[in-house]
């Protein structure tokens, strides 16, 4: 096909994309990941329950090569999120695991987007949570994590949540049709990095 040709097709693809209202919303579910066992009988954590959480978002793409492509495309994804809880001296101290569907924003091409990834990393705490309100975070440093057999880098945060001081960490990584993210939050004095890199090394999905 020739370059004429291939911007004659694009163009008919785009009109019927504007004819028809844009990209059609994805519904979708995660499926649930959780810790293994003999990983919280080694940190002091404990399951408090799976809950399901709605998530409305929109993800995007771009693509560029003889025609740049961009899309936007709404979500309704169903998020399974497994929560684990600790309590220490200075207050309960959290870890969160979520799975969300990988969305691929414009159709037939291989570009994927993480629904939860989405949000800001206040807001994406906030989601997963409601032990704590976090707001005002600082980016710190990052930490590498074995997360279900890559090693991945998890970023920490500095915040404050409800007047107290808290360490937020995220990391996410992608597990085949789906992205698995692991979020913890502790009070900035009980937090423990090796902790958190063994809580999310015994991650299972």
């Amino acid at each position: 096909m020739n370059r004429i040709a291939l911007l004659a097709l694009v163009a008919l693809v785009v009109l019927a994309g504007c004819s028809s209202g844009g990209p059609s919303r994805v519904v979708d579910s995660g499926t649930a990941a959780t810790v293994d066992g003999s990983t919280l009988g080694a940190t002091g954590y404990e399951h408090t329950g799976t809950t399901e959480q709605t998530l409305n978002t929109t993800v995007g793409a771009s693509i560029s090569g003889d025609v740049q492509m961009d899309a936007d495309r709404p979500v309704t994804a169903t998020v399974p999120v497994a929560g684990y809880r600790n309590d220490t001296a200075d207050g309960p101290a959290l870890f969160l695991v979520a799975a969300t569907p990988a969305v691929r924003p414009i159709e037939n091409q291989p570009v994927v987007r993480d629904p939860l990834a989405t949000l800001e990393p206040a807001a994406r705490t906030n989601f997963l949570q409601s032990t704590y309100t976090v707001a005002s975070l600082t980016g710190g440093e990052n930490v590498t994590v074995q997360f279900l057999g890559n090693e991945t880098a998890a970023r920490s945060y500095e915040g404050t949540a409800d007047g107290t001081s808290v360490t937020v960490s995220i990391a996410s990584a992608r597990d085949g049709s789906e992205f698995v993210t692991v979020v913890a939050v502790t009070p900035s004095s009980s937090a423990d990095t090796g902790r958190f890199q063994r809580l999310v090394a015994g991650v299972t999905h």
